[in-house]
Protein backbone atom coordinates (compact mmCIF):
# COMPACT_ATOMS: atom_id res chain seq x y z
CA UNK A 1 0.00 0.00 0.00
CA UNK A 2 1.38 3.37 -0.97
CA UNK A 3 1.58 5.66 2.08
CA UNK A 4 -0.47 8.84 1.91
CA UNK A 5 1.35 11.91 0.64
CA UNK A 6 -0.91 14.87 1.36
CA UNK A 7 1.47 17.34 -0.23
CA UNK A 8 1.32 15.52 -3.57
CA UNK A 9 -2.44 15.86 -3.78
CA UNK A 10 -2.18 19.59 -3.03
CA UNK A 11 0.30 20.04 -5.86
CA UNK A 12 -2.02 18.14 -8.19
CA UNK A 13 -4.89 20.42 -7.31
CA UNK A 14 -2.86 23.51 -8.13
CA UNK A 15 -1.74 22.07 -11.47
CA UNK A 16 -5.34 21.17 -12.36
CA UNK A 17 -6.53 24.69 -11.75
CA UNK A 18 -4.01 26.02 -14.28
CA UNK A 19 -4.41 23.27 -16.88
CA UNK A 20 -5.93 25.42 -19.64
CA UNK A 21 -6.46 29.10 -20.42
CA UNK A 22 -9.36 29.29 -22.89
CA UNK A 23 -10.26 32.36 -24.94
CA UNK A 24 -13.40 33.19 -26.93
CA UNK A 25 -12.94 32.88 -30.68
CA UNK A 26 -16.44 32.61 -32.08
CA UNK A 27 -20.06 31.73 -31.53
CA UNK A 28 -22.57 29.50 -33.24
CA UNK A 29 -25.12 31.35 -35.35
CA UNK A 30 -28.01 32.35 -33.13
CA UNK A 31 -26.17 31.35 -29.91
CA UNK A 32 -27.07 33.40 -26.84
CA UNK A 33 -23.49 33.39 -25.53
CA UNK A 34 -20.14 32.22 -26.85
CA UNK A 35 -18.52 29.35 -24.91
CA UNK A 36 -14.85 29.58 -24.04
CA UNK A 37 -12.65 28.18 -26.80
CA UNK A 38 -8.92 27.72 -27.07
CA UNK A 39 -7.06 29.60 -29.78
CA UNK A 40 -6.60 26.56 -32.05
CA UNK A 41 -10.28 25.59 -32.00
CA UNK A 42 -12.19 26.44 -35.21
CA UNK A 43 -14.64 29.34 -35.30
CA UNK A 44 -18.06 29.12 -36.86
CA UNK A 45 -16.91 31.35 -39.71
CA UNK A 46 -14.13 28.84 -40.47
CA UNK A 47 -16.65 26.02 -40.41
CA UNK A 48 -18.96 27.85 -42.80
CA UNK A 49 -16.04 28.57 -45.13
CA UNK A 50 -15.01 24.89 -45.08
CA UNK A 51 -18.46 23.87 -46.33
CA UNK A 52 -17.81 25.52 -49.68
CA UNK A 53 -16.07 22.44 -51.10
CA UNK A 54 -15.85 18.73 -50.27
CA UNK A 55 -12.08 18.58 -49.66
CA UNK A 56 -12.19 21.48 -47.20
CA UNK A 57 -15.15 19.88 -45.44
CA UNK A 58 -13.30 16.59 -45.00
CA UNK A 59 -10.22 18.37 -43.69
CA UNK A 60 -12.25 20.43 -41.22
CA UNK A 61 -14.12 17.34 -40.00
CA UNK A 62 -10.85 15.50 -39.41
CA UNK A 63 -9.42 18.51 -37.57
CA UNK A 64 -12.43 18.92 -35.27
CA UNK A 65 -12.72 15.19 -34.53
CA UNK A 66 -9.08 15.08 -33.49
CA UNK A 67 -9.54 18.15 -31.29
CA UNK A 68 -12.53 16.58 -29.56
CA UNK A 69 -10.67 13.32 -28.95
CA UNK A 70 -7.72 15.30 -27.59
CA UNK A 71 -10.04 17.23 -25.28
CA UNK A 72 -11.71 14.04 -24.04
CA UNK A 73 -8.30 12.53 -23.31
CA UNK A 74 -7.31 15.67 -21.40
CA UNK A 75 -10.52 15.43 -19.38
CA UNK A 76 -9.62 11.87 -18.45
CA UNK A 77 -6.08 12.90 -17.51
CA UNK A 78 -7.45 15.54 -15.16
CA UNK A 79 -9.99 13.07 -13.82
CA UNK A 80 -7.28 10.53 -13.11
CA UNK A 81 -5.26 13.09 -11.14
CA UNK A 82 -8.34 13.89 -9.07
CA UNK A 83 -8.98 10.17 -8.48
CA UNK A 84 -5.40 9.62 -7.38
CA UNK A 85 -5.67 12.52 -4.93
CA UNK A 86 -8.93 11.05 -3.63
CA UNK A 87 -7.35 7.61 -3.23
CA UNK A 88 -4.48 9.12 -1.23
CA UNK A 89 -7.13 10.61 1.03
CA UNK A 90 -8.77 7.17 1.30
CA UNK A 91 -5.46 5.58 2.26
CA UNK A 92 -4.77 8.32 4.80
CA UNK A 93 -8.25 7.82 6.26
CA UNK A 94 -7.68 4.05 6.47
CA UNK A 95 -4.33 4.56 8.22
CA UNK A 96 -5.99 6.89 10.70
CA UNK A 97 -8.76 4.37 11.35
CA UNK A 98 -6.13 1.72 12.12
CA UNK A 99 -4.31 4.12 14.45
CA UNK A 100 -7.53 5.03 16.24
CA UNK A 101 -8.38 1.36 16.68
CA UNK A 102 -4.92 0.74 18.12
CA UNK A 103 -5.25 3.64 20.58
CA UNK A 104 -8.66 2.40 21.68
CA UNK A 105 -7.31 -1.12 22.11
CA UNK A 106 -4.32 0.11 24.13
CA UNK A 107 -6.58 2.23 26.33
CA UNK A 108 -8.63 -0.84 27.23
CA UNK A 109 -5.47 -2.85 27.82
CA UNK A 110 -4.12 -0.11 30.09
CA UNK A 111 -7.21 -0.28 32.28
CA UNK A 112 -6.76 -4.03 32.68
CA UNK A 113 -2.99 -3.73 33.20
CA UNK A 114 -3.42 -1.03 35.85
CA UNK A 115 -5.89 -3.19 37.76
CA UNK A 116 -3.59 -6.22 37.59
CA UNK A 117 -0.61 -4.14 38.75
CA UNK A 118 -2.60 -2.61 41.61
CA UNK A 119 -3.94 -5.98 42.75
CA UNK A 120 -0.59 -7.79 42.60
CA UNK A 121 1.19 -4.85 44.28
CA UNK A 122 -1.30 -4.90 47.12
CA UNK A 123 -0.79 -8.63 47.66
CA UNK A 124 3.00 -8.27 47.53
CA UNK A 125 2.96 -5.30 49.89
CA UNK A 126 0.91 -7.27 52.39
CA UNK A 127 3.41 -10.12 52.19
CA UNK A 128 6.36 -7.78 52.68
CA UNK A 129 4.70 -6.15 55.68
CA UNK A 130 4.13 -9.52 57.33
CA UNK A 131 7.71 -10.60 56.70
CA UNK A 132 9.02 -7.30 58.01
CA UNK A 133 7.09 -7.66 61.26
CA UNK A 134 8.26 -11.23 61.65
CA UNK A 135 11.87 -10.57 60.78
CA UNK A 136 12.37 -7.06 62.06
CA UNK A 137 12.77 -5.62 58.60
CA UNK A 138 11.67 -2.26 57.32
CA UNK A 139 7.98 -2.47 56.48
CA UNK A 140 8.14 0.74 54.45
CA UNK A 141 9.82 -1.28 51.75
CA UNK A 142 6.42 -2.77 51.09
CA UNK A 143 5.50 0.35 49.16
CA UNK A 144 8.76 0.61 47.24
CA UNK A 145 7.33 0.20 43.76
CA UNK A 146 8.01 3.69 42.50
CA UNK A 147 10.77 2.63 40.10
CA UNK A 148 12.40 -0.43 38.62
CA UNK A 149 15.48 0.02 40.83
CA UNK A 150 13.22 0.18 43.91
CA UNK A 151 11.54 -3.03 42.83
CA UNK A 152 14.87 -4.77 42.34
CA UNK A 153 16.02 -3.58 45.79
CA UNK A 154 12.81 -4.83 47.34
CA UNK A 155 13.37 -8.28 45.87
CA UNK A 156 16.93 -8.29 47.18
CA UNK A 157 15.82 -7.25 50.67
CA UNK A 158 13.22 -9.96 50.72
CA UNK A 159 15.95 -12.48 50.05
CA UNK A 160 17.88 -11.34 53.15
CA UNK A 161 14.85 -11.13 55.42
CA UNK A 162 13.87 -14.76 55.21
CA UNK A 163 13.48 -17.65 52.88
CA UNK A 164 10.37 -17.12 50.87
CA UNK A 165 8.07 -19.98 50.06
CA UNK A 166 7.66 -20.74 46.38
CA UNK A 167 4.18 -19.22 46.42
CA UNK A 168 5.38 -16.07 48.17
CA UNK A 169 8.27 -15.67 45.74
CA UNK A 170 5.92 -16.13 42.81
CA UNK A 171 3.63 -13.47 44.25
CA UNK A 172 6.44 -10.95 44.47
CA UNK A 173 7.75 -11.85 41.03
CA UNK A 174 4.24 -11.40 39.60
CA UNK A 175 3.91 -7.97 41.18
CA UNK A 176 7.22 -6.90 39.68
CA UNK A 177 6.27 -8.30 36.26
CA UNK A 178 2.86 -6.57 36.28
CA UNK A 179 4.49 -3.26 37.22
CA UNK A 180 6.99 -3.49 34.37
CA UNK A 181 4.30 -4.59 31.91
CA UNK A 182 2.17 -1.59 32.87
CA UNK A 183 5.08 0.77 32.33
CA UNK A 184 5.81 -0.70 28.92
CA UNK A 185 2.17 -0.49 27.89
CA UNK A 186 1.98 3.13 29.04
CA UNK A 187 4.96 4.01 26.88
CA UNK A 188 3.40 2.22 23.88
CA UNK A 189 0.14 4.10 24.41
CA UNK A 190 1.96 7.44 24.41
CA UNK A 191 3.72 6.58 21.14
CA UNK A 192 0.45 5.33 19.61
CA UNK A 193 -1.38 8.52 20.55
CA UNK A 194 1.34 10.67 18.99
CA UNK A 195 1.07 8.59 15.80
CA UNK A 196 -2.72 8.89 15.83
CA UNK A 197 -2.49 12.67 16.04
CA UNK A 198 0.05 12.74 13.21
CA UNK A 199 -2.15 10.57 11.01
CA UNK A 200 -5.20 12.66 11.86
CA UNK A 201 -3.38 15.74 10.59
CA UNK A 202 -2.22 13.86 7.48
CA UNK A 203 -5.73 12.58 6.78
CA UNK A 204 -7.17 16.08 7.05
CA UNK A 205 -4.51 17.48 4.73
CA UNK A 206 -5.13 14.71 2.21
CA UNK A 207 -8.90 15.23 2.38
CA UNK A 208 -8.48 18.98 1.86
CA UNK A 209 -6.14 18.38 -1.09
CA UNK A 210 -8.54 15.90 -2.66
CA UNK A 211 -11.41 18.37 -2.31
CA UNK A 212 -9.27 21.09 -3.89
CA UNK A 213 -8.34 18.80 -6.77
CA UNK A 214 -12.00 17.85 -7.27
CA UNK A 215 -13.06 21.50 -7.44
CA UNK A 216 -10.34 22.27 -9.98
CA UNK A 217 -11.41 19.32 -12.15
CA UNK A 218 -15.08 20.22 -11.99
CA UNK A 219 -14.35 23.78 -13.09
CA UNK A 220 -12.13 22.60 -15.93
CA UNK A 221 -14.61 19.96 -17.11
CA UNK A 222 -17.34 22.58 -17.24
CA UNK A 223 -15.18 24.52 -19.71
CA UNK A 224 -14.47 21.32 -21.62
CA UNK A 225 -18.19 20.54 -21.87
CA UNK A 226 -18.91 23.95 -23.39
CA UNK A 227 -16.11 23.55 -25.89
CA UNK A 228 -17.19 20.02 -26.82
CA UNK A 229 -20.79 21.12 -27.30
CA UNK A 230 -19.66 23.71 -29.86
CA UNK A 231 -17.50 21.22 -31.75
CA UNK A 232 -20.24 18.58 -31.83
CA UNK A 233 -22.53 21.22 -33.31
CA UNK A 234 -19.85 22.15 -35.84
CA UNK A 235 -19.42 18.51 -36.86
CA UNK A 236 -23.19 18.17 -37.24
CA UNK A 237 -23.26 21.24 -39.47
CA UNK A 238 -20.42 19.93 -41.63
CA UNK A 239 -21.88 16.42 -41.95
CA UNK A 240 -25.59 17.17 -42.00
CA UNK A 241 -26.25 15.09 -38.89
CA UNK A 242 -27.06 16.08 -35.28
CA UNK A 243 -24.84 17.18 -32.40
CA UNK A 244 -26.10 14.29 -30.27
CA UNK A 245 -25.23 11.75 -32.93
CA UNK A 246 -21.76 13.26 -33.26
CA UNK A 247 -21.30 13.09 -29.49
CA UNK A 248 -22.26 9.41 -29.43
CA UNK A 249 -19.98 8.64 -32.34
CA UNK A 250 -16.89 10.37 -30.96
CA UNK A 251 -17.39 9.12 -27.42
CA UNK A 252 -18.01 5.63 -28.76
CA UNK A 253 -14.63 5.76 -30.47
CA UNK A 254 -12.92 7.09 -27.37
CA UNK A 255 -14.53 4.41 -25.18
CA UNK A 256 -12.88 1.65 -27.20
CA UNK A 257 -9.59 0.14 -25.91
CA UNK A 258 -7.56 2.75 -27.72
CA UNK A 259 -4.99 5.47 -27.21
CA UNK A 260 -6.19 8.81 -28.60
CA UNK A 261 -3.54 10.94 -30.33
CA UNK A 262 -3.12 13.36 -27.42
CA UNK A 263 -3.25 10.71 -24.73
CA UNK A 264 0.01 9.96 -22.94
CA UNK A 265 1.01 6.60 -21.54
CA UNK A 266 -0.34 6.13 -18.07
CA UNK A 267 -3.44 8.29 -18.56
CA UNK A 268 -6.82 6.60 -18.28
CA UNK A 269 -8.68 5.36 -21.32
CA UNK A 270 -12.32 6.07 -21.87
CA UNK A 271 -14.24 9.31 -21.84
CA UNK A 272 -17.59 10.74 -20.83
CA UNK A 273 -20.59 9.05 -22.38
CA UNK A 274 -21.96 5.55 -22.45
CA UNK A 275 -22.65 3.31 -25.38
CA UNK A 276 -22.21 3.37 -29.12
CA UNK A 277 -24.32 5.39 -31.57
CA UNK A 278 -27.23 3.67 -33.24
CA UNK A 279 -26.23 5.26 -36.55
CA UNK A 280 -22.83 6.47 -37.69
CA UNK A 281 -22.27 9.88 -39.27
CA UNK A 282 -21.93 10.01 -43.02
CA UNK A 283 -18.20 10.60 -42.72
CA UNK A 284 -15.86 8.67 -40.45
CA UNK A 285 -12.82 10.37 -38.91
CA UNK A 286 -9.81 10.49 -41.20
CA UNK A 287 -7.51 9.83 -38.26
CA UNK A 288 -8.58 7.27 -35.70
CA UNK A 289 -6.81 6.42 -32.45
CA UNK A 290 -4.20 3.70 -32.53
CA UNK A 291 -5.40 0.35 -31.27
CA UNK A 292 -3.89 -0.89 -28.03
CA UNK A 293 -4.20 -4.54 -26.99
CA UNK A 294 -6.03 -5.39 -23.82
CA UNK A 295 -3.68 -6.10 -20.92
CA UNK A 296 -3.30 -9.65 -19.75
CA UNK A 297 -1.46 -11.07 -16.73
CA UNK A 298 1.52 -12.00 -18.92
CA UNK A 299 1.78 -8.43 -20.18
CA UNK A 300 2.12 -7.02 -16.68
CA UNK A 301 5.52 -7.84 -15.12
CA UNK A 302 5.49 -8.05 -11.37
CA UNK A 303 1.81 -8.96 -11.16
CA UNK A 304 1.49 -12.24 -9.20
CA UNK A 305 -1.34 -14.59 -10.14
CA UNK A 306 -4.27 -14.94 -7.73
CA UNK A 307 -3.77 -17.38 -4.87
CA UNK A 308 -6.86 -19.24 -6.09
CA UNK A 309 -6.72 -19.45 -9.93
CA UNK A 310 -10.26 -20.80 -10.16
CA UNK A 311 -12.49 -18.99 -7.65
CA UNK A 312 -16.12 -20.10 -7.50
CA UNK A 313 -18.65 -18.41 -9.80
CA UNK A 314 -20.55 -15.39 -8.49
CA UNK A 315 -23.81 -15.86 -6.62
CA UNK A 316 -26.43 -14.63 -9.12
CA UNK A 317 -28.96 -13.39 -6.56
CA UNK A 318 -26.38 -11.30 -4.72
CA UNK A 319 -24.84 -9.96 -7.93
CA UNK A 320 -28.27 -9.03 -9.30
CA UNK A 321 -29.12 -7.20 -6.09
CA UNK A 322 -25.83 -5.27 -6.00
CA UNK A 323 -26.13 -4.27 -9.66
CA UNK A 324 -29.76 -3.24 -9.19
CA UNK A 325 -28.72 -0.97 -6.32
CA UNK A 326 -25.88 0.51 -8.38
CA UNK A 327 -28.17 1.15 -11.36
CA UNK A 328 -30.59 2.97 -9.10
CA UNK A 329 -27.79 5.49 -8.45
CA UNK A 330 -27.29 6.34 -12.15
CA UNK A 331 -27.12 10.07 -12.74
CA UNK A 332 -26.09 10.94 -9.17
CA UNK A 333 -23.01 13.17 -8.93
CA UNK A 334 -19.50 12.09 -8.09
CA UNK A 335 -18.55 13.03 -4.55
CA UNK A 336 -16.34 11.88 -1.69
CA UNK A 337 -19.15 9.83 -0.20
CA UNK A 338 -20.78 6.43 0.06
CA UNK A 339 -24.17 7.95 -0.75
CA UNK A 340 -27.01 8.29 -0.80
CA UNK A 341 -26.83 11.60 -2.69
CA UNK A 342 -23.33 11.32 -4.17
CA UNK A 343 -20.71 8.60 -4.59
CA UNK A 344 -17.06 8.14 -5.34
CA UNK A 345 -16.01 4.96 -7.11
CA UNK A 346 -15.17 2.88 -4.04
CA UNK A 347 -18.11 4.30 -2.10
CA UNK A 348 -20.52 3.19 -4.82
CA UNK A 349 -19.03 -0.33 -4.92
CA UNK A 350 -19.11 -0.64 -1.13
CA UNK A 351 -22.70 0.62 -0.87
CA UNK A 352 -23.91 -1.60 -3.73
CA UNK A 353 -22.61 -4.81 -2.17
CA UNK A 354 -23.51 -3.73 1.37
CA UNK A 355 -27.12 -3.54 0.14
CA UNK A 356 -27.05 -7.35 -0.26
CA UNK A 357 -25.01 -8.00 2.89
CA UNK A 358 -21.63 -8.52 1.21
CA UNK A 359 -18.49 -6.88 2.60
CA UNK A 360 -15.98 -5.88 -0.09
CA UNK A 361 -13.40 -4.26 2.18
CA UNK A 362 -12.84 -0.74 3.53
CA UNK A 363 -13.78 2.45 1.72
CA UNK A 364 -11.06 2.83 -0.92
CA UNK A 365 -10.09 1.18 -4.20
CA UNK A 366 -6.69 -0.02 -2.96
CA UNK A 367 -8.12 -1.29 0.32
CA UNK A 368 -10.88 -3.18 -1.49
CA UNK A 369 -8.41 -4.80 -3.87
CA UNK A 370 -6.14 -5.81 -0.99
CA UNK A 371 -9.06 -7.19 1.03
CA UNK A 372 -10.35 -9.32 -1.84
CA UNK A 373 -6.80 -10.50 -2.60
CA UNK A 374 -6.45 -11.56 1.04
CA UNK A 375 -9.71 -13.49 0.74
CA UNK A 376 -8.47 -15.32 -2.39
CA UNK A 377 -11.16 -13.61 -4.43
CA UNK A 378 -9.18 -12.40 -7.43
CA UNK A 379 -9.82 -13.67 -10.93
CA UNK A 380 -7.94 -12.94 -14.19
CA UNK A 381 -9.72 -10.31 -16.27
CA UNK A 382 -10.10 -12.88 -19.04
CA UNK A 383 -12.48 -14.81 -16.74
CA UNK A 384 -14.59 -11.93 -15.44
CA UNK A 385 -18.34 -12.26 -14.98
CA UNK A 386 -21.07 -9.77 -14.16
CA UNK A 387 -20.66 -8.40 -10.66
CA UNK A 388 -16.85 -8.64 -10.60
CA UNK A 389 -14.91 -5.52 -9.69
CA UNK A 390 -12.51 -3.92 -12.16
CA UNK A 391 -9.53 -2.04 -10.73
CA UNK A 392 -7.32 0.60 -12.34
CA UNK A 393 -3.79 1.69 -11.48
CA UNK A 394 -1.08 3.54 -13.35
CA UNK A 395 0.28 1.06 -15.89
CA UNK A 396 -2.18 -1.60 -14.71
CA UNK A 397 0.20 -2.75 -11.97
CA UNK A 398 -1.32 -5.03 -9.36
CA UNK A 399 1.16 -3.76 -6.77
CA UNK A 400 0.53 -0.04 -7.34
CA UNK A 401 -2.13 2.17 -5.74
CA UNK A 402 -5.53 1.49 -7.30
CA UNK A 403 -7.01 4.85 -8.22
CA UNK A 404 -10.37 3.55 -9.53
CA UNK A 405 -12.81 0.65 -9.22
CA UNK A 406 -15.94 -0.18 -11.23
CA UNK A 407 -18.57 -2.94 -11.37
CA UNK A 408 -18.49 -5.14 -14.48
CA UNK A 409 -21.97 -5.64 -15.92
CA UNK A 410 -21.16 -8.11 -18.69
CA UNK A 411 -21.21 -7.55 -22.43
CA UNK A 412 -18.18 -5.27 -22.26
CA UNK A 413 -20.01 -2.73 -20.07
CA UNK A 414 -19.23 -1.45 -16.60
CA UNK A 415 -20.93 0.80 -14.05
CA UNK A 416 -18.88 3.46 -12.27
CA UNK A 417 -18.73 6.74 -10.44
CA UNK A 418 -16.14 8.23 -12.85
CA UNK A 419 -14.54 11.35 -11.37
CA UNK A 420 -15.44 14.88 -10.22
CA UNK A 421 -17.75 16.70 -12.59
CA UNK A 422 -19.40 13.55 -13.95
CA UNK A 423 -22.24 11.38 -12.69
CA UNK A 424 -22.68 7.67 -11.99
CA UNK A 425 -22.93 6.03 -15.40
CA UNK A 426 -22.77 2.88 -17.49
CA UNK A 427 -19.96 2.92 -20.04
CA UNK A 428 -17.79 0.62 -22.11
CA UNK A 429 -15.16 -1.29 -20.17
CA UNK A 430 -11.81 0.49 -20.45
CA UNK A 431 -8.62 -1.51 -20.74
CA UNK A 432 -5.92 1.14 -20.39
CA UNK A 433 -4.54 1.04 -16.82
CA UNK A 434 -6.76 -1.98 -16.08
CA UNK A 435 -5.27 -4.25 -13.40
CA UNK A 436 -5.14 -7.79 -14.86
CA UNK A 437 -7.05 -9.27 -11.91
CA UNK A 438 -10.62 -8.44 -10.95
CA UNK A 439 -12.26 -8.89 -7.57
CA UNK A 440 -15.13 -11.32 -7.08
CA UNK A 441 -17.08 -10.34 -3.94
CA UNK A 442 -19.47 -13.31 -4.06
CA UNK A 443 -19.03 -16.97 -4.83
Amino acid sequence: MTPPRPGHATTAAVSLAAAFALTATGAAPGAAAAPMLRGDYPTWSEVQAAKQNEAATRAEVAKIEKLVIDLLAESDRLGKEALMAAEEANLARAALADAEAKSTRLSAQLVDAQKRADDSAALASGLVARLARAGGGNASMALAFSSESDADELLARLGTMSKLSSSSAALVERALFDKKALGSLQEEAVVAEKERKRLADAAQQAADAAAEAASAVEAQLAQHASTQAVMYAQLASLKGTTAELERQYIEGLANQPTTPPAQQPGSPGGTPGSGQPTQQPTQAPTQQPTQQPSPTPTQQPGNPPPADPTPPPPVPSLVDGAIAFAKAQLGKPYGNSMGPNAYDCAGLVKAAYASVGVYVGPWGSTSQYNYLAGQNRLVPVGQIQAGDLLFYSTGGSASATKYHVAIYLGGGQMLEAPYPGLTVRITSMRTLDLVPYAGRPTG
